[in-house]
């Protein structure tokens, strides 16, 4: 992946990310399918001005949805678990 700049599509804030980053300092976000560790980790510390310790990637199945006689498909998308170094914190994403 050539820019960075669309690395992270959006950051992930259900119940289960917020209580892993409680415990562990872990931010969850959606991010491009194209896009590697290396891409998501300089993509982090640009745009929020933080230290990444480690990123892990995982590519999540998309559900099955059915309306009456329809099924349907969600399209397959691409999660990233960044872990900040001691005492960093995304002041933005924080409620």
């Amino acid at each position: 992946m050539k820019e960075i700049s669309t690395a992270i599509e959006k950051a992930i804030l259900s119940e289960k990310s917020l209580k892993i980053r409680e415990l562990t300092n872990i931010y969850v976000f959606n991010v491009n399918k194209d896009a590697n560790k290396k891409d998501i980790k300089d993509a982090v510390e640009k745009y929020f001005n933080v230290k990444v310790e480690d990123v892990n990637t995982i590519i999540t199945r998309g559900k099955f949805r059915r309306a009456g006689k329809y099924i349907g498909k969600l399209p397959n998308f691409k999660k990233a678990y960044v872990k900040l170094k001691e005492g960093q914190r995304i002041s933005v994403l924080e409620a």
